[in-house]
């Protein structure tokens, strides 16, 4: 067979086209084969980059996720501390109450202060939480039902860059800033912890915070209300 009738699909296909249109036609389906991977790698990298966020979304705010932890945790010795904090509040019988991760969360913009996200309070301060976490277990879940941390301690630097008062609880480990985990409303939710603090009184010693939306603060170095 002479080359000039040399068989090919592509010229069966569209015997009518002079050879330099056929060749017009492949480049142009090589082009859009390229730019469709193209696509998909974009698309690929973003997908990867999205699964790699140091934080998820909980009520509209941010938690720095699991990872983030994990990471904090490889630097500095920060994972014997934490095991011995966690030893700690376990022996006091508030261990279980949430996971020790989530009362190392500094707050919920990090991000926007250049603050790590996560810190661990000297541990003369490791007492104060005992009665926050008691009050958390024996006083507001029973009425409200289980919570998540926002926010437990913060260092001064971190405290003084989000707007914090002096006065924060949260510099002495004492403060948590809460979001109920079921969909209780607004109102709601400030009656019922309006009516808690009214009955646990002065005694309890008991600070109560309320927020926009359905955050909450509590801590047992003081009792006030705002």
């Amino acid at each position: 067979m002479s080359a000039g009738n040399s068989y090919s699909p592509f010229g069966t296909r569209y015997p009518q086209l002079p050879r330099g249109r056929r060749t017009n036609r492949v480049v142009v389906a090589g082009l859009a084969l390229v730019l469709l991977l193209v696509v998909i790698a974009l698309w690929l990298y973003l997908y990867i980059k999205s699964l790699e966020k140091p934080y998820f979304e909980l009520k509209g705010y941010r938690v720095a996720t699991m990872q983030s932890f994990n990471n904090f945790l490889r630097r500095d010795g920060n994972r014997a501390r934490v095991t011995e904090l966690a030893r700690f509040l376990q022996e006091r019988g508030v261990g279980d109450v949430t996971a020790v991760q989530n009362l190392l969360r500094q707050g919920t913009d990090w991000l926007d202060i250049d603050e790590p996200a996560f810190a661990i309070p000297p541990s003369d301060q490791w007492r104060n939480i005992i009665g926050t976490l008691t009050l958390l277990r024996d006083e507001v879940e029973p009425n409200i039902g289980p919570v998540d941390v926002l926010s437990a301690y913060r260092t001064d630097n971190y405290n003084r860059k989000s707007g914090g008062a002096e006065s924060s609880k949260h510099r002495d480990f004492c403060g948590l800033d809460l979001v109920p985990k079921s969909n209780i409303s607004h109102k709601e939710l400030v009656e019922e912890l309006r009516s808690l603090h009214a009955r646990l009184g002065p005694k309890s010693n008991m600070g109560l915070g309320i927020y926009s939306n359905v955050r909450f603060h509590i801590d047992t170095c003081g009792y006030r209300a705002w």
